[in-house]
């Protein structure tokens, strides 16, 4: 799937249609995208890595549910503020690193829960996307991404009726699909 040709239209509809979902659909959609981001090779240990912080993970998604995220939001910004670009010793991250660490914003955002949502979305669509274009196996990880557009938008119908999304979808989904470094 060229992705390039599809990510346009794809994020006008998420955009337009997140845009009708209630706060308790956005916080859902916040938890059971990341659980997708728990399954990608040492969640815990980057983000212990690049944020200084223990997470549990029952505990971040209560959390996010509860929209009491202060201590992640802080604690973001203060690794933010230790980042220095132009310093002799700056590593660049690998990709996988900056999907998690991403993902980890995304999801901890206090500022607007629709873009957090979206964001988190596209994110999926970026790692599928990546391990198409890196892995030895492009044609599993591109029906992968196939369907992963095809399942973002049968959960965007699923917000319109207001129907119920199972918080566990993406972890049934990709439980089995072997999360490796590229």
């Amino acid at each position: 799937m060229d992705i390039v040709k599809h990510i346009t239209t794809h994020t006008e509809r998420l955009r337009a249609d997140l845009a009708q979902a209630s706060s308790e659909q956005l916080q859902g959609i916040r938890t059971m995208t990341l659980r997708f981001f728990f399954l990608l090779p040492d969640f815990e240990g980057i983000v212990r890595q690049y944020i200084n912080i223990e997470i549990n993970r029952e505990q971040l998604l209560a959390d996010i549910d509860s929209d009491t995220l202060e201590y992640y939001q802080q604690a973001i910004e203060v690794s933010n503020a230790q980042v220095d670009v132009y310093a002799d010793d700056y590593e660049e991250l690998e990709q996988l690193e900056l999907f998690v660490l991403n993902a980890f914003e995304y999801a901890t955002t206090g500022s607007n829960p629709m873009d957090a949502a979206v964001n988190l979305l596209l994110e999926i669509i970026d790692t599928l996307d990546y391990y198409e274009n890196f892995s030895e196996n492009p044609e599993y990880w591109n029906k992968l991404l196939e369907e992963e557009i095809a399942f973002q938008n049968e959960l965007l119908e699923q917000v319109k009726a207001n129907e119920r999304i199972p918080m566990d979808s993406y972890d049934q989904r990709y439980r089995k699909v072997p999360f490796t470094s590229c």
